[in-house]
């Protein structure tokens, strides 16, 4: 029997070194064809200790209470207590613990008192030792009942702690097996038959190894029932052998030759050509870590493999009693560049940084596996979660040898990492062939693997309680293996078809699937003593494969996964129960860093709508148990599933609810057509099915949203979410439908069927709103998020949206306010930060004085919470409602609020007033000179004019400045003249209408000014509907730019008013805002109206009249009068005095769009023959000479 220690090797440079209290070794057995090994120091570690992480990933113990999981019975099948069960395998209860080993082991520290033990097949007995004691016992028999346990005493010397390594004696079937206990100081006890142990085995027989002082055995191992092989930490290998003398049996032992370095040239070439390493190890370090059985020979020896540090030994052991050593090899390079080549940038390429170790081995025909382990390139995930620099990874080599030469074959990955701690139970870990080789398993301290050798099939079992051990694993041939623990026997049955059969593309995925169901499954079961997590090296791609799987199986109550259950409250539970137990089951193995947020997503979402749909059949079970005549519900999932062609099922509802979970979505898109469907076919009004609807999609999207907030964290949610369900189109439509309806339900006339808004359907307003609300903002918040990018048309049907829902709010709000709901509305504009809607609902009742407002506290409030955020679009809804009193009655807390919405919202036609208030003169009188500019109004013009003239002055004599600002104060003095300007013309205007009765329309006041005061105009109609326009404008209190202005001036009868000419080049003198070209072409037109404007040829006859008369009649023209008022005009700009000629040049087509860009071609056409005529009146004078002597007498008048 080969046997194993559970404390760890020292490192290579020190194994050959005495510890200060035990050596380096590791206890184990083994049966026939079994193989053994000498501790490593990377062994395994208890779980869960302080500062121990045990594998690369931590599992949370499973919640035994609350859950239907675990009020169900242990899953059998035939009989069987299953504890585990997946395509590949299925793990069972075997048998119990005899009681008195069962008490020992429940009150074992495994930190500080070592256990191995073993199952041996070949007897049908199993073992389990202490340091102190030896507990033995058919573990067949415990199938049948309470089994018979031997006691035994094991060889220990002082200050060791360690148990002995044993191994099992066969004899015939009829009798008992002997026992064999080897202390670590190679002192033996030797009982021929384990019957001694019922009177407490003190008669046995001892024997001492020849062992030196520093060396320990590593080792034992079963030859045949009367060879037995140990090793130990300097090389040795023992040969014991069972002899017969004096009818009483023994056993004998002897050394095995040590071989020569020198003996072959083979052996010689390794320390040569090896790594620096490498060579010391060989040339210092022999200990023997593994031995294993080979083939037999020829002439009826057994051939024997050990693992001696870094090197293969292949022995030969004749029956005559001499051994050889035949084959000796250093393979550690080979087996580091199979390791990296196999798993590339997961191990470092520095070979002392990876530091490989050969852990155990065992003969698989022609070929060896051997296990190693290695210390992998550390990546960010597995830093986080271990919080260590070095883990130690396991993988199987199987190595072939021709002409003693070794060749790796493959290397597989075993699913289990470990690390390095001083405060674990270590256990070194152990191989057995099984299924004649095509499955491997690994025993560890916390678990055991296993390893298909033809394909890519990986399992392990992990042990829930911190306090189980594995001690030992037997093998069978064709039969299930057993698994022995510190807790109980179980069986492990293998389907090998199913091993061979798995696909590498797919399997990964499968596995995953497997390992998760498997929790869901079983770990609620208390008396089952594995826990299930995922392997540590698991790709991100197949983990999320097999969990959306699963949870799909879940939804789809896969039978598998999910009982069949008529009640389907209950199966729905267990439903649930399963998806949490999934999602659990990723957090607890540290791997939902490895699932993208996409995959998060669908695994939430899966559980929220299972969970919605609970809650829906809830609802609609207490609906049935009233006996409804009529059922929504009903109605909209036979609708939905004879759309699908779903409709054969018995009972629709049920299956739905069993099947078609997934689709819940598009099941609340029926809601309202069902409702309204119902309405016609019972020829009743819809106001009577509009609750039962209500609560259907409520029910499902409240349900939904909760859930997904409840566990954002615990499924690592990144908001938005992506292609959201709950706000398709077709789900926001169905909510505003029932929306709308129920609002036209409740605000009805006065019926039948008239109901009220504090009762259904009106109760369910507010929930309607709110879940409308949270629906659309979701939708846009999905599209505005990266991953929507991908979906055509993605921005225009985020703006879409969005303008929609800005236009719906205030519709809602009002909507909710009116019908008695004010606090839901408040609420809602609040969530959702609408300021614009708090604004609105805030002053709908008094508004002015601001104190009788019933919202003045909740507007001071909202002040106080939302600042700046609210006051901008409270006073925004100020200005827009001509609520400006109310703005400015504010106390001084309003004062920083407004001079910000101010900054950042400049409205100088108010902001005027708020500067005025704080004394700003300066400021105030420059933005009212600015909007007085552009103000359309006159009388506002006029005030505007006039209030900054005074906050000017104002500011004069605050500042104590004696001399005005002369630039400023002009500007404002030639603005109140053109206000003057319009006056005067108002005045004149109106004259003409003061001798006619009776009340007019304007269109008629106007005819009659025109035909009164532009008698000229008749010939010109184009610039006579232009005028018609201006004065309709100046009479509604419009006021004129300059341009039109000076058309006014000019297009008028002037006999009595010559001087408006002048005025009207005054004005354009001072535009600066225009178009040179403009203003140019302004100029021509007034000169050449003043030049048309008197009779020159009746003027020019010059018969019998004086000089004098002539000038005289030269002074009463409108080009003298002109003349004289600019003549003196200092700075005069370009145009201010045009000659006859200059003036014959009319507007361009150009500059006449320019001016009225509304025109049509045929009124620009019309207008431009209207300029042509005033050119032609002006031709036909020909004016130059008069133009001269007319200047000469108006610069001679005004000079004297």
């Amino acid at each position: 029997m080969a046997t194993f220690s559970p404390s760890p090797a020292p490192r290579r440079s020190s194994r050959n070194k005495q510890p200060a209290v035990s050596p380096p070794r590791r206890t184990r057995t083994a049966a026939a064809n079994t193989t053994v090994r000498a501790t490593s120091r990377l062994a395994t570690p208890v779980r869960n200790r302080p500062g121990d992480h045990g594998s690369a990933f931590f599992a949370m113990d499973v919640d035994e209470g609350g859950s239907v999981l675990s009020e169900r019975p242990n899953m059998r099948v035939v009989g069987e207590t299953l504890y585990a069960k997946s395509d590949q395998l299925a793990v069972s209860f075997y048998a119990s613990l005899p009681v008195e080993l069962k008490q020992v082991l429940k009150n074992a520290d495994f930190f500080r008192d070592a256990y191995t033990g073993d199952i041996d097949t070949l007897t049908g007995f199993a073992l389990v030792a202490s340091a102190q004691t030896c507990f033995v016992w058919q573990h067949a028999q415990a199938l049948k009942g309470t089994p018979t346990c031997y006691i035994f005493s094991c060889p220990r010397e002082s200050n060791q702690l360690q148990p002995p390594f044993h191994a099992l004696i066969p004899h015939s079937t009829s009798r008992e097996p002997g026992l064999i206990l080897l202390s670590v100081g190679g002192t033996i006890r030797f009982w021929d038959s384990i019957g001694i142990g019922l009177a407490g085995g003190d008669r046995y027989i001892t024997v001492q190894l020849d062992v030196v002082p520093g060396e320990f055995i590593t080792n034992l191992l079963r030859s045949d029932s009367q060879t037995y092989i140990a090793s130990t930490s300097a090389g040795n290998l023992f040969r014991l052998t069972l002899v017969s003398s004096g009818g009483q049996r023994h056993l004998s032992s002897h050394v095995f030759a040590r071989p020569s370095h020198s003996i072959s040239l083979s052996r010689l070439l390794p320390s040569i050509f090896s790594s620096g390493s490498a060579t010391n190890t060989f040339s210092h370090s022999r200990n023997v870590s593994a031995i294993a059985l080979g083939a037999k020979t020829g002439t009826g020896g057994r051939e024997i493999w050990a693992i001696v540090d870094t090197r293969l030994q292949r022995w030969t052991i004749s029956p005559e009693g001499w051994e050889q050593l035949s084959l000796e090899s250093d393979v550690l390079a080979i087996l580091s560049a199979a390791v990296r080549k196999a798993f590339g940038t997961r191990v470092d390429a520095d070979d002392q940084k990876v530091d490989l170790e050969l852990v155990d081995l065992a003969v698989d025909g022609e070929a060896l596996a051997v296990l190693v382990s290695y210390a992998a390139a550390e990546d960010e995930m597995s830093m986080v979660l271990d919080g260590r620099s070095v883990k130690r990874v396991y993988a199987l080599a199987h190595i072939t040898s021709r002409e003693k030469v070794f060749t790796v074959n493959t290397v597989r990955s075993v699913p289990y990492q470990s690390t390095l701690t001083n405060s674990a139970a270590p256990m070194h870990p152990r191989i057995r062939l099984a299924l004649d080789g095509a499955l491997i398993s690994i025993q560890f301290g916390d678990a055991v693997a296993f390893c298909s050798r033809d394909v890519d099939y990986r399992e392990r079992l992990e042990f829930k309680s911190t306090m189980d051990r594995t001690l030992g694993v037997g093998t069978q041939d064709d039969g299930p293996l057993l698994v022995l623990t510190a807790t109980t026997m179980m069986k492990v049955s293998m389907n090998l078809n199913a091993i061979l059969a798995y696909d590498i593309e797919n399997g990964e995925a499968k596995l995953v699937k497997s390992a998760m169901t498997q929790a869901i499954l079983f770990s609620g079961l208390p008396d089952n003593p594995l826990q299930f997590s995922l392997p540590p090296d698991l790709d991100e791609e197949s983990l999320m494969q097999g969990a959306q799987q699963l949870s799909q199986a879940v939804l789809e109550s896969d039978p598998d996964i999910i009982q069949k259950n008529h009640d389907l409250g209950a199966q729905l539970t267990e439903r649930k129960e399963r998806l949490s137990w999934l999602i659990r089951f990723i957090n607890d193995n540290a791997v939902l860093g490895k699932i993208s947020q996409q995959c998060r997503q669908k695994l939430a979402t899966d559980a929220e709508k299972l969970f919605a749909c609970y809650q829906m059949w809830m609802r609609h079970n207490d609906l049935l148990v009233t006996s409804p005549a009529h059922s929504i519900l009903n109605d909209a999932v036979h609708a939905y599933m004879q759309e699908i062609n779903e409709g054969h099922h018995e009972d629709v509802i049920r299956a739905f609810f069993r099947l078609r979970i997934v689709d819940i979505g598009r099941l609340v898109g029926k809601v309202g057509e069902a409702a309204t469907q119902a309405a016609r076919l019972t020829q009743r009004d819809i106001i009577e099915f509009l609750p039962e609807a209500n609560r259907i999609v409520l029910t499902v999207l409240n349900s939904a949203f909760d859930y997904r907030d409840y566990n954002l964290q615990v499924y690592g949610i990144d908001l938005p979410m992506i292609t959201p369900w709950s706000s398709k189109p077709a789900v926001i439509d169905v909510v505003l439908g029932l929306f709308d309806a129920t609002t036209k339900a409740i605000e009805a006339p006065s019926s039948g069927h008239r109901t009220k808004s504090d009762s259904e359907p009106g109760t369910q307003l507010p929930d309607l709103a709110a879940a409308l609300f949270t629906c659309i903002q979701e939708r846009l918040d999905w599209l505005g998020s990266p991953f929507a990018m991908s979906e055509p048309g993605y921005q225009r049907d985020r703006e879409e949206l969005s303008k929609k829902f800005n236009m719906l709010r205030p519709e809602v709000f009002e909507t909710l306010r009116r019908n008695g709901y004010a606090n839901a509305a408040f609420s809602l504009a609040e969530k959702y930060r609408d300021f614009s809607g708090l604004a609105s609902l805030c002053h709908k009742d008094t508004v002015y004085p601001p104190e009788s407002n019933p919202n003045f506290l909740r507007i001071q409030a909202y002040i106080e919470r939302f600042k700046d955020g609210f006051t901008t679009e409270l006073y925004r809804w100020y200005i827009q409602h001509g609520e400006l009193r109310v703005m400015f009655a504010h106390d001084d807390s309003h004062s920083p609020h407004i001079d910000k919405y101010f900054a950042e919202n400049p409205s100088n036609s108010i902001s005027w007033i708020n500067d005025l208030g704080k004394e700003r003169y300066s400021i105030a009188c420059a933005t009212l000179l600015k909007e007085a500019g552009h103000a359309g109004n006159l009388d506002a013009k006029h005030l505007m004019l006039s209030i900054g003239k005074l906050a000017h002055l104002a500011q004069l004599h605050e500042s104590n400045t004696g001399a005005a600002d002369s630039s400023l104060l002009d500007a404002f003095h030639d603005d109140l003249d053109f206000v003057s300007v319009h006056e005067a013309l108002l005045q004149e205007f109106r004259s003409a209408l003061d001798a006619i009765r009776g009340r007019q329309t304007l269109d008629s006041q106007i005819d009659t000014i025109v035909k009164a005061t532009a008698t000229g105009l008749q010939e010109k109609p184009a610039l006579k509907d232009i005028f018609k326009d201006l004065v309709r404008g100046l009479l509604q209190g419009r006021a004129l730019c300059i341009e039109d202005a000076v058309d006014v001036l000019t297009l008028k009868d002037n006999d009595s008013s010559l001087e408006d000419f002048a005025t009207a080049l005054h004005l354009l003198a001072r535009v600066q805002n225009l178009p040179e070209a403009r203003i140019t072409s302004a100029f021509r037109t007034v000169w050449r109206r003043v030049y048309i404007h008197d009779d020159w040829d009746a003027i020019r006859k010059t018969a019998n009249v004086s000089d004098a008369e002539l000038s005289a009649r030269f002074r009463s023209t409108a080009l003298y009068n002109t003349l004289c008022a600019i003549i003196t005009k200092d700075h005069q700009p370009a145009g201010y005095e045009t000659s006859p000629d200059e003036a014959l040049v009319t507007p361009t087509m150009t500059e006449i769009t320019s001016r009225w860009p509304g025109f049509t071609q045929e009124q620009v056409e019309a207008l431009v023959q209207d300029y042509n005529l005033e050119c032609d009146l002006l031709g036909d004078l020909d004016l130059n000479d008069v133009f001269h002597r007319v200047r000469e007498l108006a610069v001679h008048d005004v000079e004297w």
